[in-house]
């Protein structure tokens, strides 16, 4: 009988069934040359997709840093993020219309950071030059300005870092030709001043904990239209998986 998990260097089980169909994806992806291949060789997923959204959130994206203040501060107050949720060690983002949530907490006893470059976070803007311009003028140090991904290309890349170092990528295409940027780091660094924000009003309801997180309503939040999760009728059944699976290679068993 052959194992049914196969470690990993990680020591991560892994289930070679989902290897499986992983390697037939893939072998698809080298084969397709053409438009007409990916319609004749690409096939539906043998099982639907299980989740239906609640009223809230749909995603997030989680990390661990050391300085949790700092992490806060750039995001709230340089970058501008709106906040969906938030106590003293804990907090999500999102964007004005509430299409991505990510979230960020500090480490606890014990814990480490998330590891520099195991994510990071890319956004598609409309206007890459002028989101670096403005980036500039707020004390963002890009590690690499707006660049073309290739000669003659209109399609730009551009980097920097969180105070904890998670990168961050913008990318898109430049509409309005080249700029010069200034460097607004050239300067002498003025002395950091501690910020400080009016005190909230107190707690006026006696039954939610003061440092319990705070999600904003849902009248306050972005609508978000439920999916419908698919029946079973919809799954394929054993002779319509993958065919690719039934090569050897590709064998789960």
């Amino acid at each position: 009988m052959l194992e049914i998990f196969r470690k990993t260097n990680s020591t991560f089980p892994i289930n070679p069934r989902f290897r499986a169909y992983g390697k037939a994806r893939i072998d698809i992806a080298k084969r397709a040359e053409t438009r007409d291949d990916w319609d004749q060789l690409w096939k539906k997923p043998t099982n639907p997709f299980p989740f239906s959204w609640g009223s809230s959130w749909k995603q997030c994206i989680e990390y661990k840093v050391a300085d949790f203040p700092a992490e806060v501060g750039f995001f709230i107050d340089i970058l501008g993020f709106p906040v969906n949720a938030f106590d003293p060690d804990y907090a999500m983002f999102t964007d004005p219309n509430g299409d991505f949530y990510f979230s960020v907490v500090p480490v606890r006893e014990g814990e480490t950071p998330t590891p520099l470059g195991a994510i990071r976070l890319q956004f598609m803007v409309q206007d890459i030059i002028e989101t670096a311009v403005e980036l500039e003028r707020r004390g963002v140090k890009f590690t690499q300005m707006p660049a073309r991904v290739a000669d003659n290309s209109a399609f730009l890349i551009g980097s920097f870092h969180t105070p904890n170092g998670i990168g961050i990528e913008l990318w898109g295409f430049n509409a309005g030709g080249e700029k010069i940027y200034s460097d607004p780091w050239s300067e002498p660094i003025k002395e950091e001043k501690e910020i400080k924000f009016s005190k909230p009003e107190e707690n006026s309801d006696p039954e939610q904990p003061e440092n319990d997180r705070l999600f904003l309503p849902p009248e306050e939040q972005m609508p978000v239209e439920n999916q419908n999760s698919r029946n079973g009728s919809d799954s394929q059944g054993p002779e319509d998986e993958l065919e690719y699976l039934n090569r050897d290679e590709y064998s789960p068993d």
